[in-house]
């Protein structure tokens, strides 16, 4: 391997590594290894700290060293090399384990592999008296609602006589006098607030330091650009002269400035008009510049003056082939051509006196609310860092960590944060060279694309060339391809060597291209296929598209089940049509994360029915709620109750006064005879449910009105099941005494939740499983085959913020910056916030090149391109700079040309079918009405709780699976309570949860068995103590609490019992995938009887309950295909006890 010597240097514990690793090249285990040569020269394995910035790549680590620790203690070293390396190094750690009693074995929490979040935490919770924020509550899923109430908040001040109120005069005019304009671009600063706050105190009466930024910014680009323009500058001002003697007698044209003209302009503020003018030869005037390709009398080149056409015509040539000039070029237009002037600098000022404010208050109200966001959370991480005054050597943050840090090593680098760069900063900021202690950066900038999140990718070619407080890491590269074939490696060497940039530049997050080397052998068959379509109407080609992946897939399924196979998109959109064209192809698929949950029809009918109980004033909500599935009235019978007792009525009688006049007259109404029906069981629930909805929360009030309506029957699958119950959950967090105080917030928060993974539902039960997710969620991923759709799709144009920045650093690391407010109202916006709006421009079309690399870059063995093409003259018109195709479309232009690749006309002779082998439309959007029979009946008695499941089981079996309901009191109760802890130590993080912190959980255990109804004795807390000490330090307990795929803990199943059609609920204790298997496990608090055997305990508790985990399994696989497998868990011997699933 050519990149084996790197690798090798990567494991030296005495040095500082800033590691770059692109797709591929296996960087989850040289970070595994270094772990494991770092614990060979620590005290405490809690000496090392191991950041990663997503939970799913903590539990992969934490895994991975797990793993190779139980290999190397348990299995003989493998044969493989690399495997007998990382062996090599486990059982070196294994020995030091030994020799220091660590226990590592035993207890694997000891190692501390966290996100950067639970990190962030857990050292402001250090400092909870110290930070503003105090103590920290839960961060919230949706913190929209808490930014627009301190916006509201800090608005509420207009009219005081202060400096308050006269800057927020000045800022509300400037918007217009829209107060809710004002108050939306001040919620959404607060967002981006991590990023504002370090710059925000230093922007008042700061116009001489922002006019120098700006005329150094100007001078430095044109200085570039007249470096680059030597080669033809003398011919350019020749054509300039030429060009503005020659111009039409009647233009205004600003050609006619450069008459006699000699030199390029001075590369300054002064000259940037004169530059631009000069600059308007070689590229277009368009919103978006291009190279100019003919030239007119309009450009003073009359048809006449051939010679100096052509000469002009020729310079234009050299300017196409010079696509990096060409770039130059593009970035002086959009230039400021003045410096920050009065009315801006006022702006400036105003909001530097509104924001810090603004900032406040939000911390106001997440203490008064006990809730916070995740940036409250970084930033109280970062207040606890800061180093006394008192003290400037030591921060009080390393006297409280429970070991001294030695060593740091950080996942996923490339998507750093600038706050999070400065909490790393200041964790070393103690740290001297030589000292031992070390920093290891791992990460690939060529796959950063969380820039909505903050990510800035410029900061790892900093690291790369500076230091990071006192520590220079020493970059090391490689370079060797272990997943995909070559041949699909060579194909991306080559399309994206052109797409990345040349040269870095960590200002804008632009990234040279480093090419990969393939371990894997090419493969006979064409490693890269594009397929374009021409066509007049968009979804012509959707149709196509959809139906060519599908047959594809179809093909694949049947010829090569056992590979896999995954559609990647951008946008959710895209899917629209090529879901329903693989249902039709009768494929297994599954989505994650891709159809939102307020867009499905159940979660609809729920909403109209939260908003028909809130207020009777809502006409369109009632009438919604008549026609929803399970109320199902007629449009007739509707307009019928809609008109009836308007009569002499200045505004229309409520829905709700209507129905409650039906129910005392049910014939009051002319209504049909099915209309008859329904309203006579429908009005009397409804009216009921009205009555009493201040009897019960929101939450149970709308969830029993749905069921006694019969909204359960009217459900075709368990996960729209789930959907609602993920609905009612959400409405529960934001129901405030039978209300919704915030709708508009909790309509936010449900647009941003996604529906349930879509099951394996076909009726083809072998074949792959077809993934259908986005770019995001597939990264580091891998799959055989992948598809990419609609990559000549644009994305849309995000809202203009009240105020940009963009931080420049210079060939010496020294930062400046700039910044701008959005224009007012009535006016345009200055040239300085129009260079700041294109400098995110550029970062945006530098990311998509990033974003296709990472998709492409999941194949394994083939790789799928498809994209809508624009016939020209002489071939197919350049996509769009701000889609995915751009990037790569020359290099799949010349395989158009040469025949390579396949582009097919829409509606000519090359119909859809000579690719797909399908003609017609899908018909995927349409769908059956979900309508409940006039004469329906909903159960008498339906059980109390919600159900995600419409499996249906007997009444015999269910009434087999409850033996816990002839349990002493006592132990149900001690049993409720120990799943409470075990399910939190689940979802933490057993490294959440040391020695320290479990000893205060009999403080929680006395107040929680209080509210059961029970006062706690020591014999009690003893047990529970007992039980939780004896998993954590049982391996088979600690593999239960782990972090595992699709992890649940005390997940409710629901289920229609078949035999009496009423509605029941399993809570499934802990049930995860492991290795392919879906896992039950089920908690008991029994023990062995006295004289009893383990073993015969055992087979007892099988006895017991087997019938109930068969019930469990036959749930999941209703819901899933793939094998179950169940078992108990008796914490207090310990003891794991495998049962039959069937």
């Amino acid at each position: 391997m050519t990149d084996q010597a790197q690798r090798l240097k990567a494991l030296d514990p005495q040095g500082s590594f800033i590691v770059s690793a692109p797709a591929g090249s296996g960087k989850t285990g040289l970070i595994t290894q270094r772990l494991l040569r770092l614990l060979c020269s620590v005290q405490n394995p809690e000496e090392i700290l191991c950041i990663t910035f997503t939970k799913k790549a903590a539990a992969e680590m934490s895994s991975r060293v797990h793993s190779a620790l139980q290999q190397a203690a348990y299995q003989p070293r493998p044969a493989d090399n690399y495997l007998a390396q990382t062996w090599d190094l486990a059982s070196e750690a294994l020995a030091r384990n030994t020799e220091l009693n660590w226990g590592l074995l035993e207890m694997p929490a000891r190692l501390r592999i966290q996100t950067i979040d639970s990190f962030c935490r857990y050292v402001a919770s250090q400092f909870a008296l110290e930070t503003s924020l105090g103590e920290l509550p839960e961060p919230m899923d949706n913190p929209e609602s808490m930014y627009r109430a301190a916006a509201r908040s800090v608005l509420d001040c207009i009219e005081e006589q202060s400096e308050t109120g006269q800057q927020l005069q000045l800022l509300v005019a400037h918007t217009g006098n829209d107060l809710s304009r004002c108050e939306k671009l001040l919620a959404d600063m607060l967002l981006k607030r991590d990023q504002w706050l370090p710059y925000i105190f230093g922007i008042r009466d700061n116009r001489q330091y922002f006019q120098q930024v700006i005329e150094q910014t100007v001078y430095d680009h044109l200085s570039q650009l007249e470096a680059a323009l030597a080669p033809i500058a003398g011919e350019l001002i020749a054509m300039a002269d030429f060009a503005a003697g020659h111009l039409p007698e009647d233009t205004d044209s600003p050609l006619a400035q450069l008459a006699g003209i000699d030199q390029l302009p001075e590369p300054s503020l002064d000259g940037i008009a004169q530059w631009k003018t000069v600059l308007s030869l070689l590229v277009t005037a368009d919103k978006d510049p291009s190279p100019r390709k003919t030239i007119t009398k309009a450009q003073g080149f009359p048809a006449d003056q051939k010679q100096a056409k052509a000469r002009m015509l020729e310079l234009l040539d050299w300017y196409r082939e010079h696509p990096a000039v060409h770039e130059l070029v593009v970035n002086c237009c959009y230039l400021p051509d003045r410096d920050i002037n009065e009315p801006q600098q006022a702006l400036l000022d105003a909001l530097g006196y509104l924001l810090p404010q603004l900032a406040a208050r939000l911390n106001e109200l997440f203490v008064l609310n006990r809730c916070c966001d995740y940036t409250a959370i970084m930033l109280a991480s970062l207040q606890a860092l800061e180093q006394s005054s008192e003290d400037q050597a030591v921060s009080d943050i390393t006297l409280r960590l429970d070991y001294q840090l030695r060593h740091i090593l950080v996942d996923e680098f490339q998507d750093t944060s600038s706050t999070q760069i400065s909490l790393i900063e200041h964790l070393i900021a103690g740290w001297q060279p030589d000292d031992g202690r070390t920093l290891f950066l791992v990460g690939d900038a060529m796959q950063s694309l969380y820039r909505f999140r903050n990510a800035n990718v410029g900061l790892f070619i900093n690291a790369q060339r500076y230091p990071i407080g006192p520590v220079q890491c020493v970059p090391l590269s490689l370079n060797t391809n272990f997943r995909s074939q070559a041949g699909i490696v060579d194909w991306v060497n080559q399309a994206f060597h052109r797409a990345f940039p040349v040269e870095a530049d960590s200002s804008r997050g632009a990234i040279p291209y480093s090419p990969s080397v393939a371990f894997k052998q090419a493969e006979q068959h064409r490693a890269v296929e594009f397929y374009g379509f021409t066509a007049e109407q968009t979804d012509q080609y959707k149709e196509a598209e959809a139906q060519h992946i599908a047959s594809q897939c179809k093909t694949l399924a049947e010829q090569q089940p056992e590979q896999s196979i995954a559609i990647l998109v951008r946008s959710r959109n895209l899917l629209k049509a090529i879901v329903p064209a693989l249902r039709q192809e009768n494929l297994n698929w599954q989505a994650i994360d891709i159809t939102p949950l307020a867009s499905r029809m159940p979660v609809i009918d729920m909403l109209t029915l939260t908003r028909a109980l809130i207020s009777p004033a809502d006409r369109i909500a009632w009438l919604a709620l008549l026609r929803t599935p399970f109320c199902g009235v007629s449009l007739a019978d509707l307009l019928a109750i809609s008109n009836s007792g308007d009569a002499g009525r200045k505004r229309p009688e409520a829905i709700l006064e209507r129905l409650q006049a039906l129910v005392r007259n049910p014939g009051s109404v002319n209504l049909s005879r099915e209309g008859q029906l329904i309203l006579a069981r429908i009005a009397p629930v409804i009216v009921a449910a009205w009555h009493n909805r201040g009897r019960d929360s929101l939450r149970n009030s709308v969830e029993s009105l749905w069921t006694a309506l019969g909204g359960p029957a009217t459900i075709n699958s368990s996960n729209d099941l789930t959907d609602v119950r993920t609905y009612l959950d959400l409405l529960e967090k934001w129901q405030v005494a039978g209300l919704v105080p915030d709708w508009d917030g909790f309509q936010q928060a449900a647009d941003k939740l996604y529906a349930a993974p879509s099951p394996v539902t076909t009726a083809n039960g072998g074949g792959p499983v077809i993934q259908i997710m986005t770019i995001y969620k597939a990264k580091g991923l891998e799959f055989d085959h992948v598809f990419l759709p609609g990559l000549a799709n644009t994305s849309g144009q995000a809202d203009k913020p009240l105020l940009r920045w963009h931080e420049q650093v210079d060939e010496q690391n020294q930062a400046s910056l700039i910044m701008a407010t959005l224009g007012a109202h009535d006016e345009e916006d200055d040239s300085v916030y129009r260079f700041l709006k294109y400098q995110e421009t550029v970062k945006s079309r530098l990311e998509n090149t990033r974003i296709l690399y990472v998709a492409a870059t999941r194949a394994i063995r083939k790789l799928y391109l498809y994209a809508k093409l624009s016939p020209t003259k002489t071939g197919y018109q350049a996509p769009g700079r701000g889609t995915l195709l751009a990037p790569i479309w020359k290099a799949l232009e010349t395989g158009i040309q040469a025949n390579k690749y396949h582009v097919v006309a829409l509606g000519d002779s090359s119909e859809p079918s000579a690719l797909s082998g399908k003609a017609g439309p899908t018909n995927g959007n349409r769908h059956s009405l979900r309508r409940l029979p006039s004469d329906f009946s909903a159960p008498a008695n339906p059980a109390n709780g919600m159900i995600t499941g419409t499996e249906t089981i007997t009444e015999t079996a269910q009434n087999q699976t409850k033996p816990e309901g002839t349990q002493p009191m006592v132990a149900r109760h001690l049993g409720t309570v120990l799943h409470r802890t075990l399910k939190q130590l689940a979802i933490e993080g057993t490294e959440q949860w040391p020695a320290q912190r479990r000893a205060r959980l009999v403080n929680g255990w006395t107040a929680q068995l209080k509210q059961l109804g029970r006062v706690a004795c020591e014999q009690d807390l003893q047990l529970l103590t007992r039980a939780v000490e004896a998993m954590l330090t049982d391996p088979r307990g600690q593999w239960i609490l782990q972090q595992h795929d699709q992890a649940q803990s005390e997940q409710p199943l629901g289920y229609l019992q078949n035999e009496s059609n009423s509605i029941a609920t399993s809570i499934i204790d802990r049930s995860f995938i492991d290795n392919g298997v879906r896992w039950i496990i089920d908690y008991k608090m029994a023990q062995p009887g006295l004289d009893e055997s383990k073993q015969d305990f055992a087979d007892r508790q099988i006895v017991q309950y087997q019938s109930q985990l068969a019930h469990y399994a036959e749930l999941y696989r209703r819901m899933e295909n793939i094998p179950v497998k169940c078992a108990l868990y008796c914490p207090l011997i310990p003891m794991f006890i495998e049962v039959s699933a069937n």
